[in-house]
């Protein structure tokens, strides 16, 4: 077990269309230049400036898939300096957000030196790209996985009910529209479940740290276990 620090997190009460309640959070990862990172920023006043002010400079916005880009161009307003990195799809799906690089890009050095990046290949409706942030030994996913223990609302409810991830930890099922290539991404998720991360951070639901109840990436795993095995046939000349 670790016992470095957990990086700092802002949650968002959102409400979506036709009253659908989904919890979102805003992951700071601390880079070692003293500077910040924020992953899927959620709305940002001045008090929440302030605070992440506090913390350093905010030099990237990151946003971690095509799903997560509507509070974007707010935070790009208010962080005019900062770098932007997106999916290569996000310029095509949101013309109006200004996006400096993308994230198949090499990272830039001041964020590489801190944060390793994995992108989830053979799903390019959603382009999700996870990260690891090296001190804290924390592994930031978006919509990879759920974890909504207290659902806000029927219809919330009712949603997570449908995609097997109703009050669970769980990976939705409509990855298994997403993926296109199970092979792509099964090798993609061995090369997440390599990294030593002791804290997994979604954007919807509680965090996950190991502790000697439960391990976050034997959780991972199980989530995303029907897309592994693939890997392992293909390697074996099964498929």
């Amino acid at each position: 077990m670790s016992d470095t620090l957990t990086l700092p997190v802002f949650e968002l009460a959102q409400t979506l269309p036709g009253r659908f309640r989904l919890p979102a959070r805003m992951t700071v990862l601390p880079l070692v230049d003293g500077g910040l990172a924020l992953v899927s920023p959620i709305p940002i006043d001045d008090a929440l400036a302030a605070t992440l002010a506090s913390l350093g400079e905010v030099r990237f916005l990151i946003a971690p898939n095509l799903l997560h880009h509507l509070y974007f161009d707010a935070a790009i307003r208010r962080y005019p300096r900062a770098t932007v990195l997106a999916p290569p799809g996000l310029a095509h799906k949101r013309p109006d957000l200004r996006i400096d690089r993308t994230l198949r890009e090499p990272l830039p050095p001041a964020l590489a030196e801190s944060v390793d990046v994995q992108r989830i290949e053979g799903a390019l409706a959603v382009d999700e790209f996870v990260f690891f942030h090296r001190a804290t030994q924390s592994l930031v996913v978006t919509d990879l996985v759920f974890h909504v223990l207290s659902p806000e609302g029927w219809l919330t409810g009712l949603v997570l009910r449908l995609v097997g991830c109703h009050r669970r930890f769980g990976q939705s099922r409509a990855w298994r529209l997403f993926v296109k290539d199970r092979a792509a991404a099964a090798d993609s998720l061995s090369r997440v479940l390599a990294w030593p991360f002791e804290t997994l951070i979604m954007a919807h639901g509680d965090i996950v740290h190991s502790d000697s109840a439960r391990d976050a990436r034997t959780m991972l795993a199980a989530a995303v276990r029907w897309v592994l095995p693939v890997r392992a046939a293909l390697a074996a000349g099964a498929l």
